[in-house]
């Protein structure tokens, strides 16, 4: 006989508020005119409304309007900034959305693919997703989960892969792969099938990728019983010739990360630093006087048909949702400074003395969520995509975390530095006689630096950097 058993869960079932909070999370300032624009859309009682004029306005609105609660972001000054440079300096009020980044256009080409509504989500999201050389490397699980919180969809792996392969049709050619092999063969893909030199190539990545990046032709030529030694090099050169970063362009600009435009302002006012946030000309939200007057007259009518309720039930769910988003939107600003007020703290000798990586501080995302008072995945959407405008340029939010190596006086320092460290000693060596990784570690010991060998290795394949014998030049 079959057994009865009662199960008793706790499941957390996030409000309206909540999931409108973590989307506005992620969202990049220069793009928070758009979605505040849809929300306005869609929503009767919240207005737009444009920032007084002068005091005597400001008074009379906050007056008149006493259930509005709006963010605003004082601009004061001036920014000299090689991106946005005019005639010398430039207003931040003008900064508008006319840089186009990578991310934009290929958003542009998904919509001219014939997707469903649900494709066109999925896909906008898998391109927010890829990291600077164009790959997507988040797990589909996880963008699975974000679809589910953020847009309340359920969805397999499968649904994600359908549209991650229309992704990956788009141009440059290879973005949206997931390594290095899958962005090769989707460049590959694209060529002249007949032609036997792509055929070889293609059979060389999709089944001897392993060799291929060893160098290791002999077997390639064994296992295939090649007799022609020249369309193998006519083969090896065509692979060379593809762009294993396409989120790069050929110039080896970061084509994500080139037009940055950024989230955050670090000013120095009587030499101290402070954090503004960039709100790109983002309207100032209120309540709509117009159907909050409409909402109260429904309620005092004291002959209320069916069609009244209806119209009351409407005007105080869409009430409910304003309030809930201008509150998201001002806690989001708020998160946001807070947030990068924590970085600039923990920071602060970087961005005092600048550009090299050895004055970072170890740092990561539970350093600053501790100090923010949020859990780390709040952190973790934060600083995705998100960016900052110091005196000595523009920055990914991510450049400043990292984990820390200790040194033999006691110190902690960033292991960016330990790997530029690296790329300066592969950079300055004899290349008949390459250093390997047992020698890099003697010399980063003798430096100071407390660090196993396999950290080496690591942090050497993080860079791109073959192992020795595939650096050895011959004479």
């Amino acid at each position: 006989m079959q057994k009865l058993q009662l199960d008793q869960k706790f499941v957390h079932k996030l409000s309206g508020q909540q999931i409108q909070f973590i989307k506005l999370l992620q969202v990049p300032s220069i793009a928070l005119n758009t979605y505040i624009s849809k929300e306005v859309s869609t929503n009767p009682l919240l207005d737009d409304t444009k920032e007084p004029e002068n005091e005597e306005e400001k008074e009379l609105s906050l007056e008149e309007e006493p259930f509005m609660n709006s963010f605003s972001d004082p601009y004061s000054t001036y920014l000299t900034q090689k991106n946005y440079k005019t005639d010398g300096q430039t207003s931040r009020d003008n900064w508008t959305e006319a840089v186009v980044s990578l991310q934009e256009k290929l958003k542009e080409q998904l919509h001219l693919l014939h997707l469903s509504e649900v494709g066109y989500i999925i896909g906008e999201h898998l391109i927010g997703s890829l990291d600077q050389n164009g790959y997507l490397q988040c797990d589909l699980g996880i963008i699975v989960q974000d679809l589910h919180v953020i847009h309340y969809l359920e969805l397999s792996i499968k649904d994600v892969e359908e549209v991650l392969t229309a992704v990956q049709s788009l141009d440059p050619a290879g973005i949206g792969a997931r390594n290095l092999q899958e962005c090769l063969l989707i460049q590959i893909q694209r060529q002249r099938q007949k032609d036997p030199v792509v055929q070889l190539a293609k059979k060389i990545i999709s089944h001897f990728f392993d060799e291929f990046t060893k160098k290791h032709y002999e077997k390639i030529v064994k296992k295939l019983g090649l007799t022609d030694t020249d369309l193998l090099k006519d083969a090896l050169t065509h692979i060379s010739r593809l762009n294993p970063s396409p989120g790069w362009s050929n110039d080896g600009i970061d084509q994500t990360n080139s037009f940055l435009s950024p989230d955050f302002l670090i000013v120095e006012n009587q030499g101290k630093f402070a954090v503004e946030l960039v709100n790109y000309k983002a309207p100032k939200l209120s309540l709509n006087k117009k159907y909050l007057a409409m909402f109260e007259f429904y309620k005092k009518n004291t002959s209320q048909n069916a069609e009244s309720q209806e119209m009351i039930a409407f005007l105080k769910k869409k009430l409910e949702d304003a309030k809930g988003f201008i509150e998201a939107l001002n806690k989001r600003n708020q998160t946001l400074l807070k947030t990068m007020e924590a970085i600039l703290a923990l920071q602060y000798e970087f961005f005092l003395e600048g550009e090299e990586t050895n004055k970072l501080t170890p740092m990561i995302l539970q350093n600053v969520a501790e100090r923010v008072g949020v859990d780390t995945s709040t952190i973790s959407r934060i600083v995705n995509h998100k960016s900052v405008q110091a005196k000595f340029g523009i920055y990914p939010l991510k450049f400043f975390f990292s984990e820390g190596i200790s040194r033999s006086n006691g110190e902690e320092v960033s292991n960016k530095a330990v790997k530029n460290r690296i790329l300066e000693l592969i950079s300055a060596e004899n290349k008949q006689n390459p250093y390997s990784d047992e020698r890099i570690l003697e010399i980063l010991a003798s430096e100071g630096y407390s660090i196993a060998r396999r950290t080496v290795a690591k942090y050497r394949e993080q860079l791109n950097v073959p192992v020795a014998r595939l650096r050895k030049v011959l004479e």
